[in-house]
């Protein structure tokens, strides 16, 4: 609830998760008609920051991902996904830290939120709403 948000939905795919459970989870986040924008936010050694991005790049290919989605990442192979994320041909909205992350995240959910309720569609950079 930092910066005025309300999570829709929370799931924490936990440290081992690979590629695939990473993709199932944004199924999931990307179906559900209440989440207006993803944030996710890795941070620590045991999760490593590229296979969440390997992750979070094949659910945006395989499924179509429709809303924005804010990345905080921390911690093991970092930067290895940071160039992931920057040549993958999806815009996705990177974060600085936690705050920074809930910030943009609770911003772009009331821009679709306000979008919806007058009934127009609202277009992010990279995704469709």
């Amino acid at each position: 609830q930092l910066m005025g948000g309300t999570p829709a939905n929370f799931l924490d795919v936990g440290g081992g998760a690979n590629e695939t459970q990473v993709q199932k989870a944004f199924e999931i986040l990307n179906a559900d008609d209440k989440v207006r924008a993803i944030l996710v936010n890795i941070f620590g050694g045991i999760m490593r920051c590229d296979v969440i991005a390997a992750g979070i790049i094949n659910a945006a290919r395989e499924i179509g991902i429709r809303k924005p989605i804010v990345i905080r990442l921390q911690g093991t192979n970092v930067a290895a996904a940071k160039t992931m994320i920057e040549g993958c041909g999806f815009k996705m909205i990177v974060a600085e830290d936690l705050e920074d992350a809930a910030k943009k995240a609770v911003g772009v959910a009331e821009i679709a939120a306000q979008a919806a309720k007058i009934q127009v569609n609202v277009q992010f950079e990279g995704f469709q709403l």
